[in-house]
């Protein structure tokens, strides 16, 4: 509890320190009006923003109070926060920590502390200029001297010493000036005289008795300035001024005028503030920028009713007439109260309008041109139906344009749909030599290819070039025949197969492709794709690079994935398989948030299998339940010997939900390990909401209504429709190691991940972002607002045996020290 004299008023989170202003403890709304989390052990009073914090209240051993900060929360607001405290004192008297409470400012405390804030920071700049300008005057180089009529010094300043360097005794009042500018002249100080010269030319200016000024260059670089001013008495005063200080005094306060103006008129938002009578009050450069307003007819003066009237005719609302537009505007204005809208100008950019009443009458605008953000946004609406990779079409388009095809007649008598399943030959060692950045180039090298030898096709709308994932890819002719699909086969064999550079290494790979026809082959899109995977499968067995057609007789494959099924149930029964764990680690604390299962199959004879060569065969096959339920038990198992705090990631498949007691199996698992339902993270993919969608969802509510946790993985890459974000609350996104690899290579890339981290935050999700293998991706990560990230930069997947040595001792120190 706060001392009596603290608890002035009423809180919405409590603070504590140690004595290094470190928090200790933080109770209360914190996170939910901040936007941060995890406080403790951040630097008093925690918040995040564009300075530093002040924390000179808790260097006096005093209580405070009233100490009003802002906070820019992960909405973009910024948010105000008043605090108080005091001093927890040591028996011996020191300082051991401080304690306090905060409360969020709201309503119009905000607008007035946003325009005093303005209003302060406008004249802090006046005054500094000011104070500079006066100490450039008060240190101006002038040495000063003034000479009777016979030519004697009867008066002089300390600078005239500094300048000329003369001996002191030689500015004596009484010297002659004869005397002085020989000595000066001797000293070097008139270049090119010697001192009878020096003399004869300045006695000669004096003659004249006229206003004269002459810049001459000392030994020392000086540029001297030197005023000749005759007085009405006969008397003649004489000013050196250094020149080079004076311009270059100039040159500063010019500097900082122009600091200044870009202050009041380059800030990074457009803003107008209005008085109470609706008229300009401040307008910046900014604001004219965005609408094409010019400053001669946009100033302050003028009312609101003009300004509208001004930006009708620049086009700033389409469609509307000047006196439709004002009447939009004041029935808005006559509300007085806070709004946000977004405004498209004729050009097609869009700017969002903040609009603020003041407590005095008047009101604020800011306006911010989001045009790249909306534009972001329908990049992710079209990730959900393209391959972010290579922008092909992904499986989700493809399987819409195929039974598009199948339900056309086709024009001419004979005409057939045909589908090529394409699939790279030795891709999988260009990853493993030589890393997945340089298998991404190749797939897009690859695409671009496959697009050219297709485009003919393309543009006559009778082909469509899709992405099914990893190195598979898919065409769709319509209509055609067996001859022209095994020539379009052909080529694109041929195309593929020429050698590429990337990165200055020689990369080969190969193409094969099957083909199946409608409809001789199959009826519907499913059958027709089947039929192409298993020609497909044929053309690998049959050394690779070459295209076969479906065959009835083609069972070959079919017997080989029996044999693999077949070896999955012995493996089941001999608990051949095993888990590893990959670590996601947290960005806020840079601390590791828990370990995703993955299951390793270690086959008596042929050694380690890939999961991407038997998961998909127990998905078909429907082992998946029964290995699913065995990696979900295991991994509990192992999770609930590790701390508290970390969590554990199993992936589930689309199969184990058709089962119907998913959710059965998750609880027993948790049960039957003792673990506690919040360290369980299930990943499911966008595939599991296509099947049943209403039975499905009612399971994973079952599920997060205990405390699990649920996430999507793969987000974007297959199915992806945002509308199951909409149908079920996530606690994660996964974001797909495609659009971490882009970072580095596309300039959009970062802008999608922004936009994709800021539609989770707003929904009260968390993300994670796998894939990470570079420093400059884990940086691009955390500035886009990213909450956990997965990848080999952090660690390789390791046994289970090497978990709990990772979250202990060195092997986290440089976890920390690697991020």
């Amino acid at each position: 509890m706060l001392p009596d004299d603290l608890d002035i008023f009423a809180a919405d989170w409590v603070w504590e320190t140690d004595a290094d202003l470190r928090l200790t403890n933080v109770r209360g709304r914190y996170a939910a009006l901040t936007g941060e989390v995890e406080p403790v052990g951040r630097s008093w009073p925690g918040l995040a923003g564009d300075e530093p914090v002040d924390d000179g209240p808790l260097r006096r051993p005093v209580p405070f109070r009233d100490l009003v900060l802002p906070h820019r929360h992960r909405d973009g607001r910024i948010r105000w926060f008043r605090f108080g405290g005091a001093p927890r004192l040591a028996a011996d008297g020191t300082i051991a920590g401080w304690h306090g409470n905060c409360a969020e400012l709201s309503g119009p405390a905000v607008a007035q502390i946003e325009a005093a804030r303005l209003c302060e920071e406008q004249t802090r700049r006046f005054e500094e200029q000011t104070r500079r300008f006066e100490a450039v005057v008060a240190n101006m180089p002038i040495g000063v001297s003034l000479f009777d009529a016979d030519l004697r010094l009867i008066a002089v300043n300390g600078r005239l010493h500094e300048i000329f360097g003369l001996p002191p005794e030689l500015l004596r009042l009484g010297t002659p000036l004869e005397h002085m500018i020989r000595t000066s002249a001797g000293s070097g100080n008139y270049p090119q005289m010697n001192p009878d010269e020096a003399w004869a030319y300045a006695s000669a200016r004096i003659a004249q008795r006229v206003r004269l000024q002459r810049e001459r260059q000392l030994p020392g670089g000086v540029l001297l300035k030197t005023t000749i001013v005759p007085l009405p008495d006969g008397s003649t005063l004489v000013v050196h001024e250094d020149a080079t200080d004076r311009a270059r005094a100039d040159a500063r306060l010019a500097e900082q005028k122009n600091r200044l103006d870009h202050a009041l008129t380059h800030m990074s938002h457009g803003l107008v503030l209005f008085d109470a009578d609706h008229r300009v009050t401040v307008v910046n450069r900014q604001f004219l920028d965005l609408y094409g307003l010019s400053a001669e007819t946009v100033h302050p003066g003028i009312t609101a009713e003009e300004l509208i009237h001004r930006r009708t005719e620049a086009g700033n609302f389409p469609g509307l007439s000047p006196e439709e537009a004002w009447r939009q505007v004041r029935e808005r204005l006559a509300t007085r109260a806070r709004y946000r809208l977004d405004q498209t100008l004729v050009d097609g950019r869009v700017i969002a309008v903040t609009y603020a009443p003041t407590p005095e009458g008047g009101f604020v605008t800011v306006h911010e041109d989001v045009t790249a953000a909306k534009r972001a946004e329908a990049q992710i609406v079209h990730m959900a139906r393209h391959d972010a990779l290579t922008g092909l079409p992904n499986r989700a388009l493809l399987h819409e344009g195929l039974a598009e095809a199948l339900a056309r007649s086709p024009a001419a008598r004979g005409a057939a749909t045909a589908v090529l399943c394409l699939d790279l030959d030795r891709f999988k060692n260009v990853n493993d030599t030589l890393g997945h950045a340089v298998g991404d180039k190749l797939l897009r090298q690859v695409t671009t290819r496959l697009t050219a030898a297709t485009c003919d096709e393309a543009e006559a709308g009778h082909a469509t070039l899709a992405r099914l994932g990893g190195d598979e890819f898919a065409v769709i002719l319509h209509p055609t025949s067996r001859f022209k699909a095994g020539r379009l086969a052909a080529r694109l064999i041929e195309a593929v197969a020429r050698d590429y550079e990337i990165d200055g290494k020689r990369v080969a790979v190969g193409l094969s492709i099957g083909i199946a026809l409608a409809p001789t082959d199959a009826r519907d899109s499913e059958g027709l794709l089947r039929a192409a995977d298993m020609a497909l499968y044929r053309a690998k067995a049959e050394g690779r690079g070459v295209h076969r057609f479906f065959e009835p007789a083609m069972d070959v494959a079919i017997q080989a994935r029996r044999g693999v099924e077949l070896d999955l149930r012995a493996a089941l029964a001999e608990q051949q398989f095993a888990l590893a764990f990959q670590p996601f680690l947290g960005l806020s604390d840079n601390r590791i948030a828990g370990f995703e299962a993955l299951v390793r199959w270690h086959h008596p004879i042929r050694g380690v299998v890939s999961p991407a060569a038997f998961v998909p065969i127990a998905e078909e096959t429907g082992m998946i339940v029964p290995l699913g339920e065995w990696v979900l038990r295991q991994a509990c198992r192992e999770a609930a010997r590790w701390p508290d705090a970390v969590r554990v990631s199993v992936n589930l498949s689309p199969v184990q939900f058709r089962s119907g007691d998913i959710d059965a199996t998750v609880i027993a698992a948790l049960r039957d390990a003792g673990l506690d339902p919040h360290r369980l993270e299930l990943e499911i993919t966008e595939g599991v909401l296509l099947q049943d969608n209403a039975s499905t969802v009612a399971m994973l509510h079952r599920l997060k209504g205990i405390g699990v946790r649920i996430a999507m993985d793969d987000f974007g890459t297959g199915y992806s429709s945002l509308g199951y974000l909409r149908a079920f609350p996530f606690d994660k996104i996964k974001i797909d190691r495609a659009f971490v690899a882009d970072l580095s290579v596309r300039p959009d890339a970062l802008a999608i991940v922004r936009a994709v981290t800021t539609l989770a935050d707003s929904m009260g999700m968390s993300t994670t972002a796998e894939g990470v293998e570079t420093e400059e991706q884990l940086a691009h990560l955390r500035g886009a607002g990213c909450t956990e990230v997965q990848g080999y930069l952090i660690s390789r997947p390791v046994p289970a045996d090497a978990v709990a040595p990772m979250l202990m001792g060195d092997s986290v120190a440089r976890v920390r020290r690697r991020v």
